[in-house]
């Protein structure tokens, strides 16, 4: 069997974005008899705060089930913007550099995963140096966000900034063109990688999945007056709270709004959900909670800022449309993700920062969810 190294910017602990997805790739590998090492960051998702019984450790290790897990220290904010991302991704990929150079030179793989931008960079070049001593382990480039893109949509993309984005740029055209394969969870992502000089046949589109005996569809919730609109995950600047609590605010006897979460968004939206009675705030539920949740609600929410939709593919497109209940999109309409929804069949889709479309289409689904 082979020795896998995966460099990734989450793990469980945490709870919600790609976490789920690369721990359980992790545990399956592990499960069919490879030998799996991943070097992640101490938890710290989405709090954007690393937990308490990871605090003052630079290093340490652990096994979880048959995974190896080495944990750095990393430098984190709550309220994360441009500066704060470039000092969390420097500082992941300098404290967890050491650790990936313990295990790198016997590894037959290495998979690194993206929104990571740096340490891929730097994964491609200590592949290419290994490639020139014989030894040639394969490096696989596992995109889940265009970080780039989502930058620009969220900060603008003028000045400074535009020539940090181009710089950063040439780190993610450098990894690309090193990887065989890139692995996309989206076909979306393929074509701007390929914009920006990857080579498409490299590419390999394997769409984020879900354990359907985890999560299944369930008989609907009793009949009540007000319909359950769930939010579930990650409360951060690129989701559109503001259409979400608008659209609830303007029905408060049809519709009612839970959100579970957390992230460097969470102060605004207690803030705004403190203005409609029918919006509740809830701290994140763990991954065992998380059927229950999603099968007492009647319908589950996505809102999107526009431009958004093409930077990411929501990890909880899956668990929402397994669970049975209904999605409510609120999205770029030409999005990877906006067609993946509508090949569902069990998705509404409006567009985004809409707030009077946004009710119109809660008012329609409180009066038919099917």
């Amino acid at each position: 069997m082979s020795r896998i190294l995966i460099w990734s910017p989450n793990y469980a602990p945490e709870l919600t974005g790609i976490s789920p997805l690369v721990t359980h790739a992790a545990e399956w590998l592990a499960a069919r008899g490879h030998e799996v090492t991943a070097v992640v960051p101490m938890p710290n998702y989405p709090e954007r705060e690393i937990h308490a019984a990871y605090r003052g450790i630079l290093w340490r290790t652990e096994v979880a089930g048959a995974v190896t897990v080495r944990r750095s220290w990393l430098r984190v904010r709550p309220e994360e913007r441009v500066v704060d991302k470039a000092l969390y991704e420097a500082s992941f990929a300098t404290a967890s550099l050491p650790l990936v150079l313990r295990d790198l030179s016997r590894a037959d793989a290495v998979v690194c995963v993206v929104p990571s931008l740096l340490a891929a960079a730097v994964t491609a070049a200590a592949v290419r140096v290994l490639r020139l001593v014989g030894r040639r382990p394969r490096f696989v480039l596992w995109v889940q966000d265009l970080v780039l893109e989502a930058s620009t949509v969220v900060e603008g993309g003028s000045g400074r900034l535009r020539r940090v984005l181009d710089a950063a740029r040439s780190l993610e055209t450098f990894a690309a063109g090193t990887a065989q394969p890139v692995v996309v969870c989206s076909p979306g992502f393929g074509e701007y990688l390929i914009r920006h000089g990857a080579d498409g046949r490299r590419i390999v589109t394997i769409y984020n999945g879900v354990d359907v005996n985890e999560i299944t569809p369930e008989p609907p919730p009793p009949p009540r007056s007000r319909t359950q609109f769930l939010y579930i995950g990650n409360l951060g600047y690129t989701q559109d709270f503001e259409t979400l609590v608008a659209g609830a605010r303007s029905l408060p006897d049809e519709v009612e709004v839970e959100v579970y979460g957390q992230g460097n968004a969470a102060t605004r939206v207690r803030e705004l959900a403190a203005t409609a009675p029918n919006v509740q705030v809830h701290r994140p539920v763990g991954w065992g909670a998380l059927p229950t949740i999603l099968s007492a609600a009647d319908v589950h929410v996505l809102v999107q800022r526009r431009g958004i939709a093409h930077a990411n593919l929501p990890s909880k497109i899956g668990p929402c449309l397994a669970s049975g209940r209904p999605l409510l999109a609120s999205l770029d309409l030409d999005s990877p993700a906006a067609e993946l929804l509508r090949a569902s069949g069990g998705a509404l889709l409006v567009p985004p920062e809409d707030a009077a479309t946004f009710a119109t289409a809660m008012r329609t689904l409180h009066r038919d969810p099917e």
